[in-house]
């Protein structure tokens, strides 16, 4: 591409970002997002089939030879929060915005279909790319919904990719994570009952919040004492509701807290200790409680071998540089249930930069992105892509 091209496109992918990033929506009322993704869609000449988990589209881009079949994986919900940016580009729905990086995550998926084209990819390269634009990413689990409609039985997918912007790095750094990157989630619901009293009185009553600041305490013991050094795991209470009044010993207590974990074998023995360490105060502290254990997402792991091959993609499109290697992260992703019924990979995709203001970071009021990381997406995606459809041989 000439500079003026260069530019041109540059200035395609920022204006479709904008827009997206002015009409964010929740978990599967993402109805304008997937509006507009199907306009960009027909204007490519790209077929679609919408409706797959919901609001979920699945993009079918083909070339004129045969070849594997890989996967992009774009998720395009938003969160429910008020954006503090003062910008022309701002979140026109009130309560709502893209803080998560989402809406460039769309525009670099159908930035690379655009990027293709003009390189004539379906003429001169093999294989076939889906695309899927994911709904309710954010807690709703919309890639497990978009797999559960059968949609995708059958489909010999040999790969599934996925790329999300990375605030901690600056543009043209890629976050690179062998094996498991992403924890697994779940959420603790715990009622203690005990027996109301007058404050004055605490001897004819059973205190449920004695009890439960006893369990706060107690369970951030399991790390430290019924891990090794070396494994990791996060249990957070992040609620404890109790009580009308300063001289009044409530009836009952509620916690609610959120347990992270990076294997499925930490993860059994957590919620096993934390339903011993909560059945213990009723034989302690005279209460009666109530433990319910809620699943979310599991572990999210990328397969090694992907993770070198992008490292390889990353040396040649950017530099060696680009390279950064990352730790596992205690967040969470659905692209986990992907993973589990494909070889995957996700990478970070650096969008920081301070001296512009981009330095906040995801699920922040004020998150934005250096708009550079939409052409970098792109290029390294869209190299990855027909490389690894080649054998690992193409250049794009």
């Amino acid at each position: 591409m000439s500079n003026l091209q260069l530019l041109s496109f540059h200035n395609w992918l920022v204006d479709l970002r904008r827009e997206l990033h002015q009409i964010p929506e929740p978990g599967y009322k993402e109805e304008k997002t997937a509006s507009k993704i199907c306009r960009v869609l027909d204007e490519l000449g790209i077929p679609y089939q919408t409706g797959v988990g919901k609001t979920g589209i699945v993009a079918r881009f083909k070339s004129q030879k045969e070849g594997p079949l890989v996967a992009f994986r774009a998720d395009m919900d938003a969160l429910p929060l008020a954006e503090s940016n003062d910008v022309p580009y701002k979140s026109l729905h009130p309560g709502f915005m893209h803080a998560c990086g989402h809406d460039g995550h769309v525009t670099v998926a159908l930035g690379i279909i655009r990027h293709l084209q003009e390189e004539n990819w379906p003429r001169n390269g093999c294989g076939e790319i889906l695309f899927f634009f994911q709904p309710a990413e954010e807690g709703g689990a919309g890639a497990k919904a978009m797999l559960d409609t059968g949609y995708f039985d059958g489909e010999p997918v040999t790969a599934i990719f996925a790329g999300h912007m990375d605030p901690e790095l600056p543009v043209g750094k890629i976050e690179l994570i062998s094996g498991t990157a992403h924890a697994a989630t779940n959420t603790l619901r715990i009622r203690i009952k005990g027996k109301g009293s007058h404050g004055a009185s605490p001897h004819l009553g059973v205190d449920p919040i004695v009890a439960g600041a006893h369990l706060v305490t107690q369970l951030q013991t399991f790390a430290s004492r019924n891990l090794a050094p070396l494994e990791s795991a996060v249990l957070t209470i992040g609620e404890f509701h109790a009580g009308t009044k300063e001289n009044i010993i409530p009836e009952e207590a509620h916690l609610l807290g959120t347990l992270r974990t990076l294997s499925p074998e930490i993860r059994t023995l957590a919620i096993q200790r934390i339903e011993e360490m909560v059945g213990g105060l009723d034989l302690t502290f005279g209460v009666t409680t109530i433990f319910e254990n809620i699943e979310g997402y599991p572990s999210q792991t990328n397969d090694t071998g992907l993770i070198e091959f992008i490292k390889l993609c990353v040396e040649d499109v950017l530099c060696p540089a680009g390279v950064h290697i990352g730790r596992s992260r205690m967040g969470a992703e659905d692209f986990s249930y992907f993973c589990q019924k494909w070889p995957g990979a996700m990478f970070g995709l650096g969008c920081h930069d301070p001296a512009k203001g981009f330095q906040f970071p995801l699920h922040s009021p004020h998150f934005d992105m250096d708009e550079r990381a939409l052409d970098v997406g792109v290029r390294l995606f869209g190299h990855a892509l027909v490389r690894f459809l080649e054998g690992g041989n193409s250049e794009v």
